[in-house]
């Protein structure tokens, strides 16, 4: 990956990427100090592109987030995870191209679609389990895991992306790092989170992929993020049980992964290893099935 530093007249970022050999299309999203484009290369191969305003995102974000994910994604690389092509870092906006995703989110397709079948859900959600596996391996936490970052290529692959909250989990000595910085959001957020706890951020990934895959599997939210007090109470009080009551058809192993996920004991929250190697998935070449939609 590239990473280009120039200093540039305050000129439109459609200008800027033309610039640099890029025809910027529709917007894809906006957030709050970002924007996503479609582009088209010289090659006509289309990409996304995530264009970081840096006057709006602040001065914590540019100096501790931003260089951060600069340089987590500058050193991943997994079929499961989008990746960055090249960094445009200029004196207004830093520009990241990156794999272009033709399905959109994960949110989106099951808005579209409604829920996903078992099967397919679990040639998905494996993909997913892939990357966080990569990641945890590597020691980095992505810490705002949600069905809006996952996103679904033409040929049927899932791909986790938007690392603006990830971070490495060992220090330089080799420590075990925790995390007290409020990431993501709410309706993925674990109890420990919630209640304002030094957490450890691999156990809160895996926290957000049962709600992730509790999403796939109903279209609906397991917990109520529009009253947090509330939604902490739920997730602390026989939450499982509510979560898990109305499956009827769902097997017992996807169940007993759905709880494994969501335990609020972080001590007894599964790992992604034993994840990884759970009865649902074991056995199964799922990540290699290109299942097209």
């Amino acid at each position: 990956m590239s990473r280009k530093k120039v200093i540039v007249s305050p000129i439109s970022q459609r200008n800027i990427l033309k610039n640099f050999g890029y025809e910027a299309g529709k917007v894809l999203g906006t957030g709050t100090y970002s924007k996503v484009y479609v582009v088209t290369d010289q090659t006509r191969k289309k990409l996304a592109c995530k264009v970081v305003r840096k006057k709006d995102a602040g001065d914590a974000f540019i100096t501790k987030f931003l260089p951060r994910e600069l340089k987590i994604v500058a050193n991943i690389k997994h079929p499961n995870i989008v990746q960055v092509y090249q960094v445009i870092d200029t004196k207004q906006s830093v520009y990241m191209l990156m794999d272009f995703c033709e399905k959109g989110d994960l949110l989106e397709y099951i808005r579209m679609h409604g829920p996903f079948a078992v099967e397919k859900c679990k040639s998905i959600f494996k993909q997913v389990v892939d990357a966080v596996h990569y990641l945890h391996n590597l020691d980095v936490a992505h810490r705002d895991i949600k069905c809006e970052n996952v996103f679904l290529t033409q040929k049927g692959s899932a791909k986790l992306g938007d690392f603006g909250f990830s971070r490495y989990c060992k220090d330089k000595a080799g420590e075990d790092l925790m995390s007290n910085t409020f990431c993501g959001s709410k309706a993925y957020a674990a109890p420990e989170i919630l209640r304002g706890q030094f957490y450890d951020p691999k156990k809160y990934d895996i926290w957000s992929l049962g709600v992730v895959l509790y999403v796939m599997l109903t279209a609906t939210m397991p917990f109520d993020d529009t009253r947090p007090k509330q939604m902490l109470k739920s997730q602390l009080s026989n939450s499982i049980k509510r979560v898990t009551a109305f499956w009827d058809d769902c097997p017992k192993n996807v169940k007993d992964l759905q709880v494994a996920l969501l335990e609020q004991d972080v001590k007894q929250r599964i790992d992604i290893a034993n994840v990884v190697e759970h009865s649902w998935f074991k056995g199964d070449a799922i990540s290699k099935i290109k299942q097209r939609f």
